[in-house]
């Protein structure tokens, strides 16, 4: 069932999917795997955990209950187009369980992670949040090995959603 909230939901979320699979698409083929050191994580690394952090919120929002397999990360992508392939399948997935929402659904009070349940609706809004801010880690990775450009995708905003 679309309506509105899940409308501005699903536009954001097709923004934020675009925006970051373009961000791989660019990244170079030798910085992949880089790192510029301590606990900052990989471009393919970061697709790996936006993944997890995908299903963890279509799982939250489809069934009101947290995964049991909470905490736990998939393993990193391997190569570019499996990062690509596995995160367009957890943007489809997630987007799938926001299409069943209904009004009474998005109304209902959904456990989060600091422990203060919130309605589902709140948690579509900080799905899409924390999608921007893993596409921010990606594009500071790239500015970090002297990719200065923001890397826009020419389609960006005109995806269906």
């Amino acid at each position: 069932m679309s309506h509105e909230p899940v409308t501005s939901f699903l536009k954001g979320l097709a923004m934020g999917r675009n925006r970051f699979l373009y961000g791989l698409h660019v990244t170079p083929d030798d910085r992949l795997t880089w790192s510029p050191g301590g606990n900052a994580y990989t471009p393919l690394q970061l697709a790996g955990r936006l993944e997890g952090f995908l299903g963890f919120i279509g799982h939250l929002v489809k069934t009101g209950a947290m995964p049991e397999t909470r905490g736990e990360l998939p393993v990193p992508p391997a190569s570019r187009e499996e990062a690509k392939a596995r995160l367009g399948a957890a943007f489809d997935r997630l987007r799938a369980a926001a299409l069943e929402l209904s009004e009474a659904d998005l109304a209902r009070m959904v456990p989060t992670p600091w422990g203060e349940p919130i309605p589902a609706r709140a948690m579509l809004t900080g799905a899409n949040q924390v999608v921007s801010y893993f596409q921010g880690q990606l594009n500071y990775l790239q500015l970090i090995y002297g990719d200065t450009n923001a890397n826009i995708p020419p389609n960006w905003g005109r995806e269906e959603g």
